[in-house]
């Protein structure tokens, strides 16, 4: 009989559309719950509530909207258009590596990861496998994906792959099962490290244990482990979701207590808790936590004499996610999947950094470099932009 587990595990939910004719398909992190655990709209709205006052309990302070788009450095432009076919309507960068840009594309008996070559405009496979690849990250010289095999009545089985894009030289990090309904894990990374989090689960427990793999020595070092005993009643830490920075690591956590469930968004040293529901996305820099949610984009200080600072989306149901610290008060997220917005948090403002688009990848920044895709109907451009000092 198969266990169903419990509490928040992110997945890849798929949103489809139709335009011009064609079916078009994106994926993007958003949280999933079991049904026994789903937070009511009160609930929600409770802990939103929380999440835009601060510590003195004061309403947080809304950006103010600009219209004219923003430009933060001098942008060079790709059609990638040809590289499009009927399993991939879009192209999404996952990394940037000197002048290659890498991606993957998942078809139905295969993934393969790809690599474009902006300075010779070239295209190749760097990377081909019968399993799925759910996410793709990197960080120097390595790419680091991970790859899970068909579903079986016991769980899925996930392996941690790295590519040396130097030598072209594909290791294997770490393995795993998932089961009792709990997730593979997903890479984060910072300048020197990689980390994750595995869950080893039994009809007991389950057991959560934060790995961080050092890209100097190549050691996997365990940093922290949560247990949740899941009987009649569930009781203990269970942690599902967490990011990486050169500033710490930040865990989204859940705390059951004799079967009360409470999320907590927590650094790994203690410097920040907060109960809160509702996240879509999360990240921090050395001055600011960025929280996306449905509707909103929240901004609160960490060790700061200043109030919370909050965008509100076009509409209360759109989702924030995908943001990117340029600096301590510089940020990019995408509203929705149509458009990436710029905030200043020392100005206090937000602005348009691209149009209103058919669909906008995730930002991604690298050396200086925010990379992003556009999508329209049978088009698709890759935009680099080489950031100003000042950003």
């Amino acid at each position: 009989m198969k266990l169903h587990r419990f509490a928040s595990v992110f997945f890849l939910s798929t949103i489809v559309w139709t335009t011009a004719g064609c079916t078009m398909m994106e994926e993007q992190a958003t949280p999933r719950v079991a049904q026994k655990n789903i937070a009511s709209p009160e609930q929600v709205n409770t802990s939103l509530k929380k999440a835009t006052t601060d510590s003195n309990n004061q309403q947080a302070i809304e950006l103010e909207k600009q219209t004219k788009r923003v430009t933060l450095g001098q942008t060079k432009t790709y059609d990638l258009s040809s590289l499009l076919s009927k399993h991939r309507v879009s192209i999404d960068p996952q990394y940037f590596y000197q002048n290659q840009i890498f991606y993957f594309d998942l078809q139905e008996n295969k993934s393969v990861i790809y690599t474009y070559d902006t300075k010779r405009q070239h295209n190749k496979i760097v990377h081909a496998t019968k399993n799925a690849i759910p996410m793709m990250t990197g960080t120097g010289a390595f790419l680091l994906w991970v790859e899970t095999e068909q579903p079986t009545k016991t769980g899925v089985k996930w392996s941690i792959r790295q590519l040396r894009i130097t030598t072209n030289q594909v290791t294997t990090l770490d393995t795993g099962e998932s089961r009792f309904d709990t997730s593979p894990p997903r890479i984060d990374v910072t300048s020197t490290r990689a980390s994750w989090i595995t869950q080893e689960a039994t009809a007991q427990k389950t057991v959560s244990t934060l790995k961080s793999y050092s890209l100097k020595t190549g050691k996997i070092t365990p940093l922290q482990s949560f247990i949740l005993k899941t009987g009649k009643v569930q009781d203990g830490l269970f942690t599902y979701e967490h990011r990486d920075s050169d500033d710490g690591v930040t865990l989204y956590t859940s705390h059951f207590n004799n079967g009360k469930n409470v999320r907590v968004l927590e650094t790994l040293d203690g410097a920040y808790k907060k109960e809160m529901s509702g996240l879509i996305d999360f990240t921090r820099s050395g001055t600011y936590f960025a929280l996306g949610t449905e509707g909103d984009a929240i901004f609160q200080p960490i060790g700061l004499d200043e109030q919370t600072l909050n965008y509100s989306a076009s509409s209360a149901q759109t989702l924030i996610n995908g943001i990117q610290f340029l600096s301590n008060t510089q940020i990019v997220f995408r509203e929705g999947i149509h458009q990436l917005i710029y905030a200043d948090l020392k100005a206090k403002t937000v602005a348009p950094l691209t149009d209103f688009e058919e669909l906008v990848s995730f930002p991604l920044l690298q050396d200086g470099k925010l990379t992003y895709s556009i999508t329209n109907g049978k088009k698709s451009t890759l935009h680099v932009v080489k950031l100003l000092p000042s950003n």
